[in-house]
């Protein structure tokens, strides 16, 4: 049974292992993973934003309490959507968020849901 706690642990893992092994972005034809973001030379922003994410990814895999799910889905989200916002305002178009990119965001969605359906403790029902 996927209980809200484990619906924001299989959200973080999802979210996870999106931003780590699938291919993030493509920049002309070549597909981006983290470890290529993580090498590129002048992306200290995105490396910046993918770093939180995944921080954020893995904390949302242990933290169960309903504000630390709803904080860590709103930072995840935040930064794929941040990265979503470059890639539209880029100039030539060369830029595109890809699948695992999405997934992620999906994902950190799946965290924030668990944190809002949870009950606080001291609340009836």
């Amino acid at each position: 049974m996927l209980t809200r706690r484990n619906l924001g642990r299989f959200g973080g893992i999802l979210a996870a292992l999106s931003l780590m092994f699938l291919p993030l972005a493509s920049c002309g034809d070549a597909q981006l993973n983290a470890l290529d973001v993580f090498k590129a030379e002048n992306a200290l922003g995105h490396q910046v934003l993918l770093f939180i994410a995944l921080v954020a990814a893995i904390l949302s895999i242990f933290a169960v309490q309903r504000q630390a799910q709803i904080a860590l889905g709103l930072v995840g989200a935040a930064t794929i959507g941040l990265e979503y916002i470059s890639s539209i305002n880029d100039p030539d178009r060369l830029v595109q968020l890809l699948a695992g990119a999405y997934l992620a965001f999906f994902g950190f969605v799946l965290v924030l849901l668990a944190g809002v359906l949870t009950l606080d403790k001291g609340s009836k029902g």
